[in-house]
């Protein structure tokens, strides 16, 4: 069996199972034969169904080639009918037998004879009024009694979730994360293990390092008389995994199946070499495992869990730097929304700048100076940015703008300062006049209101959500002098500016490739130097603006008197020594001699 031909979680199943993990019986099907269901040509389902007991409960689940291509839903406990509900009261009793069969009837009702959802809400309080209810309705919605055949029932789960696969809708999805256009599916038949019934009874997943940090601790849940992933639901009722002195937890409940599954998780660490999520049930003390996946993790948590794989001997070091996409690197070096805090969204636009930012809406460069003099970080909000506008990005914490791409002066310029910048964001408006912004669905935000930008995703958030500062721990820095041992180019750096340039020595670039000299002069004590000798007359007297000997340095029009601007000549201005002080500005006799406003 092999992920390229069944999927990744038929294979993962398989090596489970070679590992001597308590796993209930499971058949796959191959990506060509639910090819061939999705067209009509259903196997010989006696062959799978001999694998099984007299009378199973089963469920279906997807294998796709990788996981982030997703899949239809899984459908649980296929095989309830009348018969095997009234089997299943006298088992684990009647509650938890028409709970079972309850919840079987949604999910065919929604996902197999696609009929409206809203008719086959689960009852708070499962009986047999709300089974007879369920069924009527049933009949009513589809005009045909419930199926009452397992042979029936498996076959048309089967179909429709082929079907589902092939749908024009499911395509596109998966082709917009990467997938190719004919992307298999295989799908996995297993026998349930209930989770239900008498003595201890619930499901639970668990795994050993922290999503977020990527460090070594046991977290999940566990929920009695429950299935699937029931116990991750908001409000369940779940109980915590190890010890905790918020509550009641598995580890006291259940003190021998904990230690069970803290042997297989480090099994699955050292066989599978990859820190994973295991999916258990408790059926009447008997624990089985249901499922093992990769653990869903944070560009923070990946390196370290690479690093970490790789110092324990499990991967080797090339590999480590392999596993850690080149995004998760550049997201570690800035600031970043935390991805579990709640998000309050005012609009999208184009991820232009990496990082995130939080500050007050500012909309000129001139209010973002006044906000930093004044010790408030500020977000620069414009249509556009321009050369400009440089001393008031240097001045804000983001940039957001209404026009531009990737290649913009704002992300350019952005990137450069690392600074975070959001652009393309056309649907906001910017009402000058009420120094106010307006947002999609007529929300308004006006001057000195705090939104954070998210410049890795391209969001503009209100409020200050949770933020995770930037990482460069010792499993980063490991990671990078890994990487240094296997690369083949050289390292040099985009550097304008000495702090750049340190910047580039701290972290061990090559040299310096790329100088931007027009960024030297935006410095302060040089911007009025540079525009005094723009506008210079002659080649003397630009001479005299680099040489700091210029004394010409009357302010724009608005300070300059009439007889200035009238006069001929550029002495009548020249009363001070020039100090080159910052911010400078153009001469208004330069201006007017030269007609360029």
């Amino acid at each position: 069996m092999s992920a390229v031909r069944h999927g990744g979680r038929a294979k993962c199943l398989q090596r489970l199972v070679r590992m001597g993990l308590p796993l209930p019986t499971t058949v796959a099907l191959s990506f060509s034969c639910v090819h061939s269901i999705a067209q009509g040509r259903m196997p010989d389902l006696s062959q799978i169904m001999r694998h099984f007991d007299e009378a199973p409960l089963l469920s279906v689940r997807p294998s796709s080639q990788d996981p982030d291509w997703g899949g239809p839903g899984a459908i649980l406990n296929i095989g309830m009918t009348d018969l095997r509900h009234a089997r299943l009261c006298e088992e684990v009793g009647e509650e938890a037998a028409t709970s079972l069969y309850l919840r079987f009837i949604q999910s065919w009702a929604v996902h197999v004879a696609r009929l409206d959802p809203d008719s086959f809400d689960l009852p708070d309080h499962p009986g047999p009024d709300a089974l007879r209810t369920a069924l009527a309705a049933y009949e009513a919605e589809a005009e045909e009694p419930f199926p009452q055949d397992i042979t029936v029932q498996l076959c048309e789960v089967l179909r429709s979730m082929a079907r589902a696969w092939e749908g024009t809708t499911a395509r596109l999805l998966r082709q917009a994360k990467g997938a190719p256009a004919d992307a298999g599916l295989g799908l996995v038949v297993q026998q349930m293990a209930l989770g239900v019934g008498q003595g201890e009874c619930g499901s639970g997943v668990i795994q050993f390092v922290d999503s977020q940090t990527g460090q070594p601790q046991v977290t999940g849940r566990y929920l009695s008389q429950s299935q699937g992933r029931d116990a991750l639901k908001a409000g369940a009722g779940a109980i915590y995994l190890t010890r905790d002195d918020r509550g009641p937890s598995f580890e006291d409940l259940c003190p021998d199946a904990f230690e069970r599954l803290l042997r297989m998780g480090h099994l699955c660490r050292e066989r599978l070499r990859e820190e994973m999520q295991i999916e258990f049930t408790l059926q009447e003390g008997r624990l089985h495992v249901l499922d093992a996946v990769r653990v869903s993790r944070s560009s923070r948590a990946s390196v370290r869990i690479a690093v970490a794989l790789a110092e324990d001997g499990m991967i080797p070091r090339e590999e480590a730097v392999l596993r850690v996409e080149p995004q998760a690197l550049s997201e570690l070096l800035h600031r970043h929304v935390d991805p579990s805090a709640p998000r309050d969204l005012i609009v999208s636009g184009i991820a232009a700048s990496p990082g995130a930012a939080t500050g007050r809406i500012v909309f000129s460069a001139n209010a973002a100076q006044a906000s930093a003099a004044r010790g408030e970080p500020c977000i620069l909000v414009r249509r556009e940015t321009t050369p400009e506008d440089i001393r008031g990005m240097h001045a804000a914490e983001g940039v957001l703008t209404i026009r531009g791409g990737i290649t913009s002066h704002a992300a350019v310029i952005g990137r450069g300062l690392g600074l975070p910048c959001v652009v393309g964001a056309s649907d906001l408006i910017i009402d000058a006049k009420r120094r106010q912004m307006v947002a999609p669905g007529g929300r308004k935000l006006s001057e000195g209101e705090i939104i954070t930008l998210d410049g890795t995703s391209g969001e503009v958030l209100a409020g200050e959500p949770a933020m995770f500062e930037a990482v460069l721990d010792g499993a980063f820095r490991t990671l990078l002098d890994w990487a240094d041992d296997f690369r083949d180019i050289g390292v040099r750096a985009n550097a304008d500016t000495p702090a750049d340039a340190q910047t580039a020595r701290n972290f061990q670039a090559q040299g310096i490739g790329l100088c931007r000299t027009e960024h030297m002069f935006f410095e302060e004590g040089r911007i009025g130097m540079m525009r005094e000798m723009i506008f210079a007359k002659d080649e003397a007297r630009a001479a005299r603006c680099l040489s700091g000997s210029c004394r010409c340095s009357a302010p724009i029009s608005r300070g300059c008197s009439r007889s200035c601007r009238a006069s001929p000549s550029a002495s009548a201005c020249s009363t001070r020594p020039c100090t080159n002080s910052f911010p400078r500005t153009v001469p208004a006799c330069a201006i007017w001699q030269t007609g360029s406003r």
